[in-house]
């Protein structure tokens, strides 16, 4: 039987890739006080968190998907043989999540092998894209998972905030970090590194911060081809201009823009911005 995909939510993965590849998607969670508990994409979009977020100024959290929504989704696959993705297991509990729905779900005869990106959104996204193309060729599992892993050394993943305020809300930083650095204009530039994410610079102002994406990306691509996601937390325009300078610098293969969803937007805020994907070498 055909190898099958699934993903969690927080990889961002577009609609169009999980129709065309039948991929299948667990939702991460999203909870606004303790009596609502919604799945993301399912039971509240993207419009309606961000309009509680900013408009009504609530602040929530975000939980990995349980066991049983893995197991659900690892039913509705369909095969026997299953790849799931996740987000970093240094960001969420959503890869022991997955492990343990997979403990569960081999009594039912289904083998499921669990991924760990390292990444968040597309950083991740394309790892699972990748696998999902491979499994359509009727690569094996070896080679998918030999493959991830060249394509995960070579992932990147790089962003930036419009405001403080969201990281200080959410408890990342201290409320006097947040009111100096926002009367500096001060944007910090944020990396994933060994699944974790880092700060690795602070530049004044919007546009600098933009600029220094692109750089690091553009650092470590080398002229080499990428595929690119351009995510953003209710930043369309400023995604679409960001995609526009990156096709002046970078050597682009293959892109998507998506809205990041409640796990990143709760902790960045609108106008959160980045850049997330991968090198493509000749073996792929």
């Amino acid at each position: 039987m055909t190898l099958k995909i699934v993903v969690d939510s927080s990889l961002n993965v577009p609609d169009h890739f999980l129709q065309e590849y039948g991929i299948v998607e667990v939702p991460a969670l999203v909870i606004f006080g303790p009596d609502e508990v919604y799945r993301n994409k399912v039971d509240i979009s993207d419009e309606e968190f961000y309009y509680r977020l900013v408009e009504r100024g609530e602040q929530p959290t975000t939980s990995q998907p349980t066991p049983m929504q893995f197991v659900e989704g690892y039913r509705e696959a369909g095969s026997t043989e299953i790849l799931c993705c996740t987000v970093s297991s240094k960001l969420s509990g959503t890869y022991n999540s997955a492990v343990q729905a997979a403990d569960i779900i081999k009594e039912e005869g289904i083998n499921v092998t669990v991924w760990d990106t390292l990444f968040a959104s597309m950083g991740g996204g394309w790892q699972a894209v990748v696998a999902a193309r491979m499994a359509r060729e009727g690569k094996p599992l070896s080679h998918i998972l030999q493959t991830l892993e060249r394509v995960r050394a070579r992932s990147f993943g790089f962003l930036t905030v419009e405001t403080l305020s969201y990281l200080a809300r959410a408890g990342r930083i201290s409320r006097t970090q947040a009111r100096v650095g926002n009367a500096l204009n001060i944007k910090p530039v944020l990396e994933f590194r060994n699944g974790f994410i880092e700060v690795i610079g602070r530049e004044r102002g919007r546009k600098r911060a933009v600029r220094a994406l692109i750089k690091h990306v553009k650092n470590k691509a080398a002229g080499r081809p990428v595929r690119l996601g351009v995510g953003h937390a209710r930043a369309r325009t400023d995604a679409e201009t960001l995609l526009a300078l990156c096709h002046e610098e970078l050597n682009i293969a293959e892109e998507v823009i998506v809205e990041l969803g409640p796990v990143l937007g709760a902790i960045g805020g609108p106008g959160l911005i980045g850049l997330a994907g991968h090198i493509i070498e000749d073996e792929e």
